[in-house]
């Protein structure tokens, strides 16, 4: 009987990570394949999920070629799928991003190649090439970043070319195919930065009356089940042309204004107000100035002036090449997701409540 593929999910107690694992579980279910699914992270986060039993768990860090040969090669059985989910979140110093997203990724890479692994997909992110100007429905011919917006984009952009430098077509001489992808705004059901990020806003106040730019420039966000469609499809099509060694835009096709997207999430949670000052934007682009001179001098945090930038800046992007190459077709739209990624994000912070209060 055949054994099924092994899939390796780096990351996978992560938000994009557990996502994928779900959809791995449930086609395995839904199909009948004999497939394993492995899972290797700093450590385990979900032992009350659903798809918790469907995964076997490694306790590891990537930038430890012990812990990722452990997890490639367990029962005597090479991974012949992997995904790489695993990063920093945005915020994090900016050592910690060279460390996992370029020397980590360089470890993954080495141990996959020497161990035989047929297929690797790679997390990168839009923000390679967003240096704060206007990204009007660019497709992959636009070149990466100069400069780069901010450390995480600069590291994700050293790893995505290691990633593809990387890649072999020639399957007879044991090569490994490789290819990225790159979302755009990810959110859903276990995010820590988008959907809590917006709700927090919305309970200082502040931030729903005050909008900054008109409202115009549109931006692209992704559903993280959508995106985890994508990465499996990636790799079920890197054998056939124009796939592996490429890089792929990830959105959910449907470009929205950064505060239409906004109210989208605080209408969930009953707040509809609209905004009482609005900021033109050529005084954001003279804040968004001030606050890269302050980040350059460490004053206010890397993130914050590129987070600024984005509520007024058009970043969107054309997925075309996706939808051909990999048959991509997002299934569930903003008016869907959002309303799943705030009710998620709600019930987590009332179970941390109640442990709090158990303390």
């Amino acid at each position: 009987m055949d054994a099924g593929t092994v899939f390796l999910v780096i990351g996978g107690e992560g938000f994009l990570g557990r996502a994928i694992v779900g959809a791995l579980a449930e086609r395995r279910r839904r199909t009948g394949r004999r497939d394993e699914i492995r899972v290797l992270d700093l450590r385990r986060t979900h032992h009350d999920d659903d798809d918790a039993d469907d995964a076997v768990f490694f306790q590891g860090d990537i930038c430890s070629r012990a812990d990722v040969d452990a997890a490639l090669t367990a029962g005597g059985r090479t991974a012949a799928v992997v995904f790489h989910t695993a990063s920093p979140l945005m915020k994090a110093p900016e050592a910690v991003h060279t460390r996992v997203n370029v020397e980590g990724t360089k470890v993954v890479l080495e141990a996959c190649r020497a161990a035989g692994v047929e297929r690797l997909v790679y997390t990168s992110s839009a923000s390679v090439v967003y240096s704060g100007q206007p990204l009007d429905y660019v497709d992959e011919s636009v070149g990466y970043a100069s400069p780069f917006a901010d450390h995480y984009s600069a590291t994700k952009a050293a790893a995505e070319k290691l990633v593809l430098e990387y890649n072999s077509n020639d399957n007879s001489a044991g090569g490994m195919r490789t290819a990225a992808l790159r979302p755009s705004g990810i959110f859903g059901p276990g995010d820590r930065q988008t959907t809590p990020g917006a709700l927090l806003a919305q309970r200082r106040g502040v931030p729903v009356l005050v909008q900054v730019g008109g409202n115009t420039a549109l931006f692209d966000f992704t559903y993280v089940g959508n995106l985890a469609d994508a990465h499996l499809q990636c790799a079920d099509r890197m054998h056939e042309p124009g796939v592996a060694g490429e890089v792929f835009f990830i959105t959910n096709d449907e470009p929205i204004g950064m505060w239409s997207f906004l109210r989208l999430i605080w209408a969930q949670v009953g707040d509809t107000r609209g905004p009482r000052l609005v900021i033109p934007t050529l005084v954001a682009s003279m804040i968004l100035a001030v606050l890269r001179l302050l980040a350059a001098v460490r004053i206010v945090r890397h993130e914050v002036p590129f987070v600024f930038g984005m509520t007024f800046t058009p970043r969107y992007f054309n997925i075309t090449k996706a939808k051909k190459r990999l048959g991509y077709r997002p299934r569930v739209p903003y008016s869907e997701g959002v309303p799943i990624a705030v009710e998620a994000c709600l019930a987590r912070w009332a179970r941390e409540e109640e442990e709090n209060k158990k303390k």
